[in-house]
């Protein structure tokens, strides 16, 4: 139960709510409770009555009747605003089970998720947090409210008959303890295997979507959907055996009720015959000893998927026990040189792999300079050193005369506009995206910036509120690239970094672009990595890379 008690510890902001749910609940149950056992008294004792005129004319019949219309009301406004109560305790602890894992998440730098698909992080937000509400709609609150009715429904046959409250009492803790400690047992290790499976088949599903274009290509469909039916197929035989298995431990509970029925009635009758029970409460004590089983038969199933709980719980603390290799300070600096980027003798390597060996650079103030070299000579990697996604292992940098790692996060994210390979852009409008990059900027200045990265025809009639889809899916390859230079040049930043962002762009476009990022804001510093040649001589500085070394 260790990976569950950090997420028990998070009901505490919403303990009134759980806490009112569940004693909604505890009244429901009684009011169930009270209801039959109320009308099995009330049936024989109108029979009883009935033998004679005298006693049919002197027998109470509203009272009672009064009082089966009570509970039956009670049980059904109970069970509504039960479930309204206990549904929004669990909506509202969802919601903040994602905020906290995410929270969590997006501290971690690279070097701690780049071994996690994009598929398998998606999973774990929502279907291993939605995995979470078995625990507290079905674990937590039933267990308490079973527990609770235990007690009390002794206590009043004890008070019946001293023999009838051991029994009841024995019943209950031996089917609400031992019923679902055979489910737990049974299931546990195929509700882990469930959400297993249930991952990989999820991860397989949008594999297939995303990649449906080169599955058609390359004639692959077949055996992509081969892989899901195959996947698919293995989580519907885990959840055949999870339902083989829900059948069993729900008949031994019915077996559990019978019997105890049966051996009420054995002892009641007894207690008939003997004069210490009227005869109509034999038929109370039944229907409530019937009743009283009601509390205890949600738990064998629940505990039978406590284990694919862990197993969602654990997914989650894989994540959320981790700690940024990264730590920012929290005061402030205040940059010597905006714009200067220095890299003394720095050398990385990602795990084992050597990338920049000993790389010594200095870009002054307002420079515009191109960073060049084949694929895997280590261009990208200053982008990711300079932004501290990952960290280097020998050496120095410096951005704006100060250490990088002397910069507050937030501080150090203002020094820079970064243009990633490949660029990513979000569903919605044109200027949704564009105002991520200066969420002060106006419809003029956005559309004169497109203007000149020849993208205003794109616009078509929507004009800004066009959408561009997710991903950008309804632009072209070489729009959605302009776009991403368009956002990058609208943050006022010291420093523009871009990656390959003429890449997949005729000359001419290139040319334009070329133009554009290097007059738009004249004294910002421009640092471009590309591996082609063309308009290079327009640059201050043109610094060449090879297996991590300098060689211009």
């Amino acid at each position: 139960m260790s990976s569950l008690a950090p997420f028990i510890r998070l009901m505490k902001p919403h303990l009134g709510w759980v806490l009112l749910g569940s004693f909604l609940g505890l009244l429901t149950l009684f009011a169930s409770i009270g209801l039959l056992t109320l009308s099995g008294w009330f049936i024989a004792a109108t029979a009883l009555a009935g033998v004679s005129v005298a006693t049919a004319q002197a027998f109470n019949y509203m009272t009672p009747g009064g009082g089966v219309r009570g509970f039956a009301i009670a049980r059904t406004a109970g069970r509504y605003f039960e479930r309204i109560t206990t549904h929004e305790a669990t909506f509202r602890l969802l919601a903040d089970l994602r905020s906290w894992f995410y929270g969590h998440l997006e501290p971690l730098n690279p070097a701690r998720l780049h071994h996690y698909r994009s598929a398998d992080l998606l999973n774990r937000i929502i279907t291993d947090i939605n995995s979470l509400d078995n625990l507290y709609l079905r674990v937590l609150s039933p267990s308490l409210i079973a527990a609770v009715t235990t007690l009390l429904v002794s206590g009043f046959l004890w008070w019946v008959a001293p023999s009838l409250g051991v029994l009841i009492l024995v019943a209950l803790l031996s089917a609400g303890i031992l019923i679902p400690m055979l489910g737990h047992r049974l299931g546990a290790t195929l509700g882990q295997s469930q959400v297993a499976k249930a991952s990989a088949l999820r991860q397989a599903s949008l594999s297939y979507v995303q990649g449906m274009s080169e599955l058609h290509l390359y004639q692959a469909l077949d055996t992509q959907q081969a892989l899901l039916e195959q996947r698919q197929q293995s989580l519907l035989d885990t959840q055949l055996r999870m339902s083989l298995i829900t059948g069993l431990v729900t008949g031994l509970m019915a077996l559990a009720a019978g019997l105890t029925t049966l051996l009420a009635l054995i002892i009641g009758v007894s207690l008939v015959t003997e004069g210490s029970l009227a005869p109509a409460w034999l038929a109370l004590v039944v229907f409530c000893v019937l009743a009283s089983f009601e509390a205890v038969a949600p738990l064998p199933m629940a505990f039978q998927y406590l284990g694919k709980t862990r197993a969602a719980a654990a997914n989650l603390l894989e994540i959320t026990e981790q700690r940024s290799d990264i730590v920012f300070p929290a005061q402030p600096v205040q940059p010597t040189a905006p714009g200067e980027i220095r890299l003394q003798e720095v050398s990385f390597a990602y795990d084992s792999t050597s990338v920049l060996q000993q790389l010594s650079l200095h870009i002054k103030p307002g420079e515009k300079i191109a960073l060049t070299g084949h694929t895997g000579s280590g261009k990208s990697s200053v982008i990711n050193l300079l932004t501290r996604f990952w960290l280097y292992q020998q050496g120095q940098i410096y951005l704006g005369g100060v250490p990088v790692e002397a910069y507050p996060e937030a501080q150090l994210r203002q020094q820079l506009s970064v243009l990633s390979q490949p660029v990513q852009l979000f569903a919605g409008s044109v200027r949704d995206n564009l105002r991520l990059g200066n969420p002060d900027a106006t419809d003029v200045e956005m559309m004169q910036l497109l203007e000149q990265l020849e993208l205003v025809d794109m616009l078509g009639s929507e004009g800004l509120e066009r959408e561009v889809g997710e991903g950008g899916n309804r632009l072209s390859g070489g729009q959605r690239k302009r776009l991403g230079v368009a956002r990058a040049l609208l943050k006022p930043a010291p420093v523009l970094i871009l990656d390959e962002p003429t890449e997949g762009l005729d000359m001419d476009t290139a040319q334009q672009v070329l133009d554009t990022l290097l007059n738009y804001r004249p004294g910002q510093t421009v640092l471009m990595i590309t591996h082609h040649r063309q308009g290079l001589e327009r640059f201050d500085q043109c610094i060449q890379l090879d297996r991590g070394r300098r060689i211009d």
